[in-house]
């Protein structure tokens, strides 16, 4: 019978770091996405072609399989199961040569959308390198194995831990391995600086000996306590949080600060850690679960208000004068008629906090051909061991 699978084992120099985190190489003439290697590399690499069918594009793609010339920079990874799972993939890689692999994958995505010459500042670290996520999706094959996707074979990986994955989680895996097999998925949250955690969905079987299907957990970050559904977003890293935080204030620090507007506000975070600088905070945000929690989070701050909806619609419909706005999107960046929005109703100035640093080229784009002025941009490293990189802005409007 025929395949639509076809590997080789081909030799390759590998090229520069892509969007995706992987190493680019040449094969044939097309440029491909090897995982598991460095720039400036030679490499024995598996290379797998995906035949097209009706349904899917021919998909070819490689994973470093022997080192021939290796980088300087290259380590042994800690976890068993790297390259099986493809979760994180930069374990090979040192630490502070991740820190410069980020800056540069902003500074790549930004000049890829922007010629003006435009300040990136020096990386901010992580001091946890492993064990700082407080929220794993897993996936459940094989009558309970607990596990992620390869994103490469898109072959089941079945772990039983995850050095990224705080160690709280990690002992909720063990608990649930092997005995979770009802569900297909398993979302866990727990937090580093209280006893609260969520475990979603809510199992039946009566060998599985700690609490699920919880609606909720509890976080704390500077002195706040902030509840967390389980459809509502939070920060991956609780101990970055306070780091972005005063990031923030140090870049609107001689800024007005009457009114700050959150924009994506979710549970209310930024807006409630920067509560007391400000004499009035509006959070924008239309999850309903999100929305929720946030009416618990600031119920002990009189002067935070929740506006219901979506920004893009409501942003123009407040009439106060704006010192600041963040925009704290999600991966695919801001609605376009936020930014016309913003474009046609100024303000002073804007912190513009992405995870994605091809989206927030496109955005800044956008803001930087019209009102606004790029003043800088913080890279924050709330994803240690991955490609994914954190990022601040500051945009001041124009002053004629």
């Amino acid at each position: 019978m025929e395949t639509n699978y076809t590997k080789k084992l081909v030799k390759l120099k590998l090229k520069n770091i892509g969007s995706e985190g992987d190493t680019t190489a040449y094969y044939n003439e097309e440029q491909i996405n090897i995982f598991g290697g460095i720039p400036g590399e030679t490499v024995i690499a598996e290379i797998d072609i995906q035949k097209k069918t009706k349904r899917k594009k021919t998909r070819i793609y490689g994973i470093v399989k022997n080192i021939l010339i290796s980088s300087p920079y290259r380590v042994k990874p800690p976890c068993q199961f790297y390259g099986f799972c493809t979760g994180c993939n930069w374990q090979h890689i040192k630490y502070d040569y991740q820190l410069k692999l980020k800056e540069q994958i902003i500074h790549n995505e930004i000049n890829s959308k922007i010629k003006s010459k435009i300040k990136i500042k020096k990386i901010i670290n992580s001091k946890k390198q492993f064990n700082y996520r407080n929220h794993g999706r897993f996936t459940i094959r094989r009558n309970g194995l607990i596990g992620f996707t390869n994103k490469v074979t898109k072959k089941f990986a079945a772990v039983n831990h995850c050095l990224i994955m705080n160690n709280k989680i990690n002992k909720y895996i063990k608990n649930l391995e092997n005995l979770a097999g009802e569900s297909s998925q398993v979302s866990i949250r727990a937090s580093e600086n209280t006893n609260s955690f969520l475990i979603q969905p809510k199992f039946k079987n009566e060998n599985i000996k700690i609490q699920t299907g919880q609606k909720d957990y509890i976080e704390q970050i500077s002195g706040h306590e902030f509840q967390i559904s389980s459809p509502s977003f939070f920060q991956v890293n609780s101990n970055q949080i306070e780091n972005m935080k005063n990031t923030i204030l140090s870049l609107i620090k001689d800024n007005g600060k009457h009114l700050l507007v959150d924009a994506y506000s979710g549970v209310g975070t930024f807006g409630i850690l920067l509560s007391e600088y400000f004499e009035n905070i509006i959070g924008i945000e239309q999850s309903s679960s999100a929305v929720i929690d946030a009416k618990v989070n600031i119920k002990n701050i009189p002067n935070y208000k929740i506006l219901i909806g979506n920004s893009e619609d409501i942003i123009i419909e407040i009439k106060s004068k704006i010192d600041v706005v963040i925009l704290d999107p999600s991966r695919k960046g801001c609605d376009e008629k936020l930014l016309n929005n913003l474009i046609s109703h100024p303000v002073d100035n804007i912190i513009y906090i992405s995870c994605d640093p091809k989206t927030l080229a496109r955005d800044l784009k956008i803001l930087n051909e019209k009102k606004y002025k790029i003043q800088s941009i913080t890279p924050i490293d709330l994803f240690p061991n991955t490609h994914h990189v954190e990022s601040i802005t500051l945009l001041k409007v124009y002053k004629k």
